[in-house]
C-alpha cells in the first residue's frame, strides 16, 4: 500500500516537471517570435509607409504592443489574487 502512494506520488512528480519544462520551451518559443514579430512589423512599416509617417506609425505600433502588454500583465496579476 505505502509502495503504491509513493510510486504515484514519484509519478505525479515527473509528469508535473515534464509539463514544467514543456511550458519553459514553450515560453522561450514565444519570447523569440514576439521579438521577431515586433522588428519584422517595424520593417513593414518602414517599407509601407511614406518617410514622414513612418515614425507616427511606429510610435502608434508601439502604443498598442504596450497596451496589450500592460492589458496582459493586469489580467495576470488580478487572477493570481
Amino acid at each position: 500500500m505505502e509502495k503504491d502512494k509513493e510510486e504515484r506520488f514519484a509519478h505525479e512528480d515527473i509528469s508535473r516537471y515534464f509539463r514544467f519544462g514543456v511550458f519553459i520551451i514553450l515560453m522561450l518559443l514565444l519570447l523569440v517570435a514576439t521579438f521577431q514579430f515586433y522588428f519584422f512589423a517595424m520593417s513593414a512599416i518602414s517599407t509601407l509607409f511614406k518617410y514622414e509617417y513612418r515614425s507616427l506609425v511606429q510610435a502608434g505600433f508601439a502604443a498598442c504592443v504596450i497596451a496589450i502588454v500592460v492589458y496582459l500583465l493586469r489580467v495576470a496579476l488580478i487572477k493570481e489574487r
